[in-house]
């Protein structure tokens, strides 16, 4: 059997160029960012849960999840942050699981990235075979989130700090693709871990 590795890394790191990399070289990507907004589509239970535990300020006037406001709310007191993880790692992780399985079935030597902002924190890493951690300077981070997503200075930081540090997840994680300089030695990085993925 393939082995399915888990990717990390923090807010505005460059995961998405390392997803992309592995695309490239075959490999399926499971995003659990895609999955968490799944499970909390409108008439779903996990919309439902969180309904429960946040009240109706959860929700927008049609019924969706109101992300922006639970955005603000997560990022900002780290009990209710907490609380949302806890509704919903359970379903992500059912989920990630069935399409691993899914994958497996289709094709046996498929090997499956799995990308997940939360890999060690909520222990998904212990169900993978290798972990993967991307890393960056924590003011390049701020730089591009501020770019990327249009926030304050401030914004950046709360999104960065609400997260673990990526150097206890470099610590904690098999390989490391270093972006903090140039995409060149990101690539070259990248080609090494996928080099030694085909081996295992």
């Amino acid at each position: 059997m393939p082995p399915v590795i888990g990717l990390t890394g923090g807010y505005a790191s460059g995961k998405s160029m390392a997803l992309s990399f592995f695309r490239r070289m075959g490999a399926h990507v499971i995003d659990c960012d895609l999955i968490a907004r799944q499970v909390v589509e409108k008439g779903s239970q996990g919309l439902a849960r969180v309904r429960e535990a946040f009240g109706e300020m959860a929700l927008t006037k049609d019924g969706t999840l109101d992300r922006g406001r639970i955005a603000q709310l997560v990022f900002s007191d780290e009990a209710s942050r907490k609380k949302l993880e806890g509704i919903l790692h359970p379903l992500i992780t059912d989920r990630v699981f069935r399409e691993v399985e899914s994958v497996m079935e289709e094709n046996e030597n498929q090997v499956v990235v799995v990308d997940t902002p939360l890999l060690f924190e909520t222990g998904l890493d212990k169900r993978m075979d290798k972990t993967v951690v991307v890393v960056c300077g924590e003011e390049e981070q701020v730089r591009r989130g501020m770019a990327r997503d249009g926030l304050t200075r401030e914004e950046a930081l709360a999104r960065i700090r609400a997260q673990s540090p990526l150097e206890e997840k470099a610590q904690k994680a098999d390989w490391v693709i270093d972006n903090s300089g140039s995409q060149d030695q990101a690539r070259q990085d990248s080609l090494k871990i996928w080099a030694r993925i085909e081996k295992l």
